[in-house]
């Protein structure tokens, strides 16, 4: 069964689609996450542009009107999202009244439904702190809209695909850069520390060093200079990289497997497509085969 042949009983089922169905090929859901990315794609520039000294006043003005419009509709999204989340059967309990309240809690919890809280954190902050306290925390709170994309994009759909589908071996793989972290701070504090107390001060301010090694980024602010703290330093350094290109080939080897089985999807669609528009045909009487244009009509 299509999307677009999905029986729509209630208006709060029919919102529910263009919200949440626009990814899977539903017409109204896709020119909605058209308009969205669109918006989401502007307000970002605008967070950009403003932190331009000296921009026309005109332009700054202009941007926070846009600011307030980003607030009216991410606001009037959000509630609808969770109106409508219960329409959804992971958001559903045995019984009416548990899925009006916890279900709607659940997806209140859900990572998309934080994303878009906090993206609409930074209109508000101001009404509880100075404005000059909290200058930093609005800008990042503004930037964070960025994350919205996710829920509209095809692409990122993908990504983010790639992370569910690998999330055990890339929590491995976290597991092990952190152990590897501390040992390596460990044993470069005590094997530094003597020759340069201001640098590597403590164990905390050895890790500076070690994620800039472990990371093969090398800033170069703070380095070994006894004979072994090179030694050690190389050995990291080298063990970094091996370190670092596990995971991206986990990751790697994951995305490709996501745009593969996307294209499998596209080839069966097209199959089907052109099945539905060719129908071959057989003369009962002379047996000349011949073809049908135009779908099947599956009514």
């Amino acid at each position: 069964m299509k999307l677009e042949d999905i029986v729509i009983r209630t208006p709060r089922q029919k919102v529910y689609n263009i919200l949440n169905r626009g990814i899977s090929g539903y017409r109204p859901g896709e020119q909605f996450n058209t308009l969205m990315f669109l918006f989401i794609t502007i307000i970002i520039i605008n967070v950009i542009i403003q932190t331009v000294p000296g921009i026309p006043e005109n332009i700054f003005l202009f941007g926070r009107l846009l600011d307030s419009l980003a607030v009216f509709v991410f606001t009037a999204e959000y509630i609808l999202r969770a109106w409508v989340c219960i329409e959804d059967p992971e958001y559903q309990s045995k019984k009416t009244a548990d899925t009006a309240v916890f279900g709607r809690l659940r997806y209140m919890a859900s990572g998309m439904a934080i994303i878009d809280l906090v993206s609409l954190f930074w209109f508000y902050l101001p009404f509880f702190f100075p404005e000059q306290d909290v200058y930093a925390m609005i800008g990042i709170l503004k930037f964070f809209t960025i994350f919205k994309l996710v829920r509209y994009s095809p692409s990122l759909h993908i990504i983010v695909r790639v992370f569910n589908a690998k999330k055990r071996q890339l929590a491995m793989m976290l597991y092990i850069i952190l152990f590897m972290l501390i040992v390596t701070s460990a044993v470069m504090f005590y094997i530094e520390h003597q020759a340069q107390p201001e640098k590597f001060a403590s164990i905390p301010d050895s890790m500076w060093w070690a994620i800039i090694t472990l990371t093969t980024v090398g800033y170069g602010d703070v380095y070994p200079i006894t004979p072994l703290g090179k030694f050690f330093g190389g050995l990291a350094a080298l063990f970094g990289i091996g370190l670092i290109a596990l995971p991206t080939g986990i990751l790697a080897s994951a995305f490709m497997e996501e745009v593969s089985n996307d294209e499998d999807e596209d080839i069966v669609e097209d199959d089907i497509r052109d099945i539905e528009e060719e129908i071959l045909c057989k003369c009962p009487g002379c047996g000349h085969e011949f073809s049908i244009s135009g779908k099947k009509n599956r009514d």
